[in-house]
């Protein structure tokens, strides 16, 4: 009978080397990936508010009210409520803030109320016509992702630097 127990296993050596070789492997993948990660950011909070508009357009017509969706462009604020007078109890208040690096721009603000800019969805599905029809969401990086309404159709869309440069080439 053999009296000696034989331990499989790593040694403590081994444990120590392979956690060096992943400190050096992410510390060398960290900087090539902080872009991805910031551009995403400014991606995300795009569409979040894309959504945020065909929310409140499908709001507007399955209640038959008037819906507003509010931007607060001093603090990055946002988010969608039934007009003034118009109260629901199942329904629950939707705000969002922009991330630390982003800011919107409104270039045309037509409708506006308490220091915030204004998109209101009517019953049928319509825009209020004095209802911001560009905004742009730009972040420290000075790229920016504009949300505009066509002249055709009742949603709005996603547009960058690339989009608007192809449709003036197109004109």
């Amino acid at each position: 009978m053999n009296t000696e127990s034989k331990r499989e296993g790593f040694t403590f050596i081994e444990l120590i080397v392979v956690m060096a070789m992943l400190t050096i492997v992410l510390a060398l993948s960290v900087p090539s990936l902080s872009p991805f990660f910031k551009g995403r950011t400014l991606d995300e909070e795009a569409r979040r508010f894309l959504t945020l508009t065909r929310y409140g357009h499908s709001e507007a017509i399955s209640r038959g009210v008037p819906m507003e969706l509010w931007v607060n462009v001093n603090t990055g604020e946002y988010g969608l409520l039934p007009r003034a007078g118009y109260q629901f109890e199942n329904m629950k208040p939707v705000e969002f803030i922009l991330s630390e690096n982003l800011h919107f721009e409104v270039t045309d603000s037509v409708n506006t109320a308490e220091d915030a800019v204004l998109i209101t969805f009517l019953p049928d599905g319509s825009l209020q016509e004095n209802s911001v029809r560009l905004l742009r969401i730009r972040n420290d990086n000075n790229e920016w992702l504009s949300i505009e309404k066509p002249d055709f159709g009742f949603e709005y869309v996603i547009r960058d630097d690339d989009d608007q440069e192809a449709q003036k080439s197109h004109l």
